[in-house]
């Protein structure tokens, strides 16, 4: 009889990735990873770069399934309702586990209580910028600004209830002054009105408004994070501008339906630290306007409690409602 050379190495690599997948305590067959959001955002880029390293790490075939919807909340409703086996995992971020759930009366799920944080995985910092028309080089100028005139300075944000949006109210809340919201249809818009002096100030993504920092297009006031962001060294926070207990970040995590078992929550949150600690995943996520964020289960899990808590109390003091 004579003996396929290729069907037998086939049968015996896929027999060893059987093995592997057993000997650390997955589930055979494939891994999904739910991103709630369409083919082409940080998310589901996100979720294609960890699919091709957690799959031969776990001995899996790794897969990305997008559900839109509801600003990501049916996405992670699928998440929720997933058997909690190790066959289904999902990205969660800043607006579906601390942002919508106060928002949405009827989200038909609590992050808190319904899903198992795995590890945290990438964040974008954003920046507050201001038009040079506006005449204000610092936070301090433009909170000055806005306490001789409330209510007389507009502010872009992305739209209602978004991170850039709640980065705004964070600032009103932590500094007591009052600027007046005017949402746009995505950051591309909010980049065109400050560029044109149609806005005077507004929160963005470093990496949109970087080139227009550069030129001296719009005046960097202040970056949202607790550190300095590396392609700005020389703006300040917004703690070192005098904004007392503000950071604001969009971040971005791996999380698994409530009831995983702790074995297979472990492996998958081992697998994902050791993929975003390669340096290919390093540079890929910075080409995407990013920085690998990573933290264990139990960290991010109580990272996502205080910001749910934190955003919870921002959305409640701006008393933010969405249809």
């Amino acid at each position: 009889m004579k003996i396929d050379r290729r069907a037998l190495l086939a049968s015996s690599a896929a027999l060893a990735a059987a093995g592997t997948a057993r000997a650390q305590g997955m589930p055979d067959g494939q891994l999904r990873i739910i991103v709630p959001a369409p083919p082409g955002a940080f998310n589901d880029g996100l979720a294609r770069l960890l699919a091709d390293r957690l799959g031969p790490m776990l001995g899996q075939t790794a897969v990305v399934d997008n559900r839109v919807g509801a600003g990501g909340m049916l996405g992670t409703k699928d998440i929720v309702q997933a058997r909690p086996d190790g066959r289904t995992i999902g990205i969660a971020n800043t607006a579906t586990m601390a942002i919508n759930p106060h928002l949405f009366a009827n989200a038909g799920f609590d992050p808190l209580t319904d899903l198992t944080p795995i590890a945290s995985c990438a964040r974008i910092m954003i920046v507050l910028v201001a038009s040079p028309k506006l005449g204000v080089s610092s936070v301090a100028e433009l909170i000055a600004m806005a306490r001789a005139r409330p209510g007389a300075l507009d502010y872009a944000s992305a739209g209602v209830g978004g991170s850039t949006h709640l980065a705004f109210e964070l600032l009103k809340l932590r500094s007591g002054i009052d600027l007046t919201h005017v949402p746009y249809r995505g950051a591309a818009p909010v980049a065109t009105a400050l560029l044109a002096g149609d806005i005077p100030v507004g929160f963005e993504g470093v990496p949109l408004l970087l080139p227009h920092i550069r030129s001296g297009a719009l005046k960097a006031l202040a970056v949202s994070g607790a550190t300095r962001h590396p392609q700005l060294p020389e703006v300040p926070t917004m703690q070192e501008a005098g904004v007392a207990n503000y950071e604001m970040a969009i971040w971005f995590g791996l999380v698994a339906p409530n009831g995983m078992a702790a074995p297979i929550r472990e492996r998958l949150s081992a697998a994902t630290l050791r993929a975003l600690a390669e340096p290919e995943m390093v540079d890929k996520i910075a080409q995407q306007g990013a920085e690998v964020w990573a933290r264990d289960g139990a960290s991010f899990a109580a990272f996502v409690r205080a910001e749910h808590a934190k955003l919870g109390e921002v959305v409640r003091a701006a008393n933010i409602k969405v249809e």
